[in-house]
């Protein structure tokens, strides 16, 4: 199993080399939420936070800093999530 450590720079790494027609999803079956992250052309990161409970809220955020984005994940998820980039 690979360490939280190289799971988080293999995430920043994936981050940075979005092209704008990419994008990550996020999701943990545990909590019931996604997240979609995408980068603008402004270098920016757009993030669709979906939490799949009764009420089926969305939120959005926009980030310029990977850290930002790595705790943001961290505060949602927790430990138990996975990554797919599309």
């Amino acid at each position: 199993m690979p360490s939280i450590i190289s799971v988080s720079k293999k995430l920043s790494n994936e981050l940075l080399n979005l092209d704008i027609d990419e994008g990550v999803r996020i999701e943990s079956i545990k909590t019931r939420k996604k997240m979609y992250i995408n980068k603008r052309t402004s270098g920016c990161f757009v993030l669709e936070i979906i939490n799949k409970d009764s009420t089926d809220m969305s939120e959005i955020r926009f980030c310029s800093d990977i850290i930002d984005i790595h705790n943001l994940i961290d505060n949602i998820f927790g430990k138990e999530y996975s990554v797919t980039i599309y």
